[in-house]
């Protein structure tokens, strides 16, 4: 038994359950006052108890916890991140059955290296013990992160370490995420109830309007309109006028002229046959033996890259000026201000920061630095922009997702769109005093079946994903954002100008507001584009046994794209990124080599 951290041990004797057949507590306080030190040991709370509700009062009362779109749900609970449809529903018990089957497998946690066991295998890599915890590995069991059982466990596993390795796993895989209540045990019992009799009654209790079965492209006049104004209104212009210091660029006023020193990826034996002729060519910025999480994203002058990282705790910015990995205490979803003013960095002790944590060359960052603060009205898989004039204010927006971290087993599909009918997208306004970044009140939107919302350096723009039949993507939708400041809030509505009938990965947008770029994973239907006969060449079978992605760009005024990319099997071009001057940035995935580059590419440069 490892050493006994006696605060926890009375925190959880005051919630002990000794059978299924007991009540739930609250979640335990680890911080409880001092404890008696003849106590041998915390006593075994229960993983969950039995409910007896029938299967239909079951479903409501699960479903209603859950955020579905049924009468007297709670509005704000899983539903803030994901899309409550039956697809879904039923993609997380498969999902927890799994757990149940491969990692949670011993619930009575006989033995500390039965608890390390467990919470290894919900690892990421499992066999790695600094590899970050997977949500995949818990499904709906990681509503269960900070309830007692979780508790104990990690106390088993690691004694008087156990509250600092449990802080982390429930901030990088626990659910729901910070700002939202987590399931008190009580509410814990009725969804567990629900998954593990399968889900009765899902059919009949969640009936909601279908989401569209068809894609009408269209492109309004105000599309044309905004770009045009943005040729000289833009974040792109802007940090021209201000002679941003472009990475890379030295003296050169051509953008086009800038990393001509660093070697083209063309050069390298694994970078063969990326470029395409008349579409721009690849760069390697670096060569890195590390495997990132989820997307990449730069500042807007290129200097710092940023990711999460898998198989170390914590994430890297990469500081390419220095040529230095700097250790940031953040789990994913970097996002950079456009006026390089900062950045968001979620799943830290504070996740936003002035841009000077950067620039004043630290060998790694904490987060708790003076310039640093907690805003947690932003949500994961966060966007941001500002609002172009002197004191302009700044926007995170945040909506339902779909994780999108594909390459690291055989990836041969777009994300699903598993966006509900009362999905919503939230604009977090924000003010910076020259220090720190302070949040004014949230407004929500309803966006019905959209999600993976972006929004455009300005502030003015947002794409989304739009679910289709089965949770497939039918297309991209863009929105004009009007945003009126009235007193002491913002009055918000989004209007449709555009929809885009293709499927692809969350894109961004480019500073000038002209393009957005997005990778798409190959399929069958890419093999005539990519130079095949068809899906049935045989010369096209290694794409459908090791997947790919490609690159795309595409224009927003007339929705034509190009592919930019031609990777190889088993190589994924992913998180297309735009700098401020016309750059992309690309993370490669490389499961050939077993590496990741991190690429700049010129091709909006040479097609704009």
């Amino acid at each position: 038994m490892p050493p006994m951290r006696s605060a926890l041990v009375l925190s959880l004797v005051t919630v002990t359950v000794l059978g299924c057949g007991g009540g739930g507590g609250g979640t335990p306080d680890v911080d409880a006052g001092p404890a008696d030190s003849s106590i041998d040991a915390p006593m075994l709370p229960v993983f969950r108890n039995p409910v007896a509700l029938p299967d239909d009062q079951l479903a409501m009362q699960a479903l209603q916890l859950l955020g579905a779109d049924v009468p007297g749900t709670n509005t704000a609970s899983c539903n803030g991140c994901h899309g409550m449809t039956k697809q879904s529903l039923r993609y997380w018990r498969a999902l927890s059955d799994t757990s149940m089957t491969d990692c949670l497998t011993d619930l009575q946690v006989t033995s500390q290296a039965s608890a390390i066991k467990m919470i290894d295998c919900l690892r990421a890599m499992p066999t790695l013990a600094t590899s970050d915890f997977d949500t995949k590995k818990l499904g709906i069991w990681a509503t269960a992160s900070k309830l007692p059982w979780f508790q104990y466990t990690f106390w088993m596993a690691y004694g008087d370490q156990g509250p600092a390795k449990l802080e982390q796993f429930q901030a990088e895989a626990g659910m729901p995420k910070e700002g939202i209540a987590p399931l008190t045990q009580a509410q814990f019992d009725i969804v567990a109830e629900w998954f593990v009799r399968g889900l009765p009654g899902l059919d009949a209790t969640l009936v909601t309007d279908p989401p569209p079965s068809s894609c009408q492209p269209g492109i309004s006049a105000d599309v044309a309109a905004h770009v045009a104004a943005q040729a000289t209104q833009s974040w792109r212009s802007v940090n021209r006028m201000n002679q941003m210091a472009m990475h890379g660029c030295g003296a050169a006023t051509d953008p086009k002229q800038c990393l001509q020193d660093v070697p083209l990826a063309s050069t390298m034996p694994y970078g063969a046959g990326w470029d395409l002729p008349g579409r721009g060519r690849a760069r390697i910025l670096k060569d890195v033996t590390y495997v990132t999480s989820f997307w990449t994203r730069s500042s807007p002058d290129g200097r710092f890259v940023a990711h999460g990282v898998s198989n170390v705790q914590g994430s890297y910015v990469v500081d390419l000026q220095r040529d230095v990995l700097v250790g940031i205490n953040t789990a994913y979803d970097p996002a950079f201000f456009p006026d390089n003013s900062g950045f968001v960095f979620q799943g830290g002790p504070r996740n936003t920061c002035g841009i000077s944590v950067l620039t004043s060359n630290p060998t790694s960052i904490s987060m708790s630095e003076t310039a640093c603060r907690r805003i947690a009205a932003i949500g994961l898989y966060q966007h941001v922009g500002q609002q172009l004039g002197a004191g302009g204010d700044y926007f995170a927006l945040d909506n339902q997702f779909v994780s999108d971290d594909g390459g690291k087993n055989p990836t041969r599909d777009d994300p699903d769109t598993n966006f509900g009918s009362n999905a919503y997208s939230s604009f977090t306004p924000m003010i910076w005093n020259g220090t720190t970044y302070s949040a004014r009140t949230t407004v929500n939107i309803d966006t019905p079946f959209e999600g993976d919302t972006v929004l455009s350096p300005s502030a003015k723009l947002t794409i989304a994903r739009v679910a289709g039949p089965n949770d497939r993507q039918l297309g991209y939708v863009l929105r004009k954002v009007n945003a009126t400041f009235n007193g002491s809030v913002y009055t918000i509505d989004a209007p449709e100008i555009a929809r885009y009938c293709f499927s692809g990965g969350k894109p961004a947008f480019s500073y000038d507001e002209r393009f957005i770029a997005y990778h798409h994973y190959v399929t069958a239907d890419d093999a005539v584009e990519l130079g095949f006969t068809g899906a049935s060449d045989p010369a096209f079978a290694p794409y459908l046994s090791e997947g790919a992605a490609n690159v795309y760009l595409m224009d927003l005024r007339t929705g034509v794209r190009q592919r930019l990319t031609h990777m190889q099997p088993g190589q994924y071009a992913l998180f297309p990124h735009f700098r401020s001057d016309g750059w992309l940035y690309i993370q490669v995935r490389d499961a050939v080599n077993n590496h990741e580059y991190i690429t700049a590419h010129d091709g909006a440069l040479i097609l704009e």
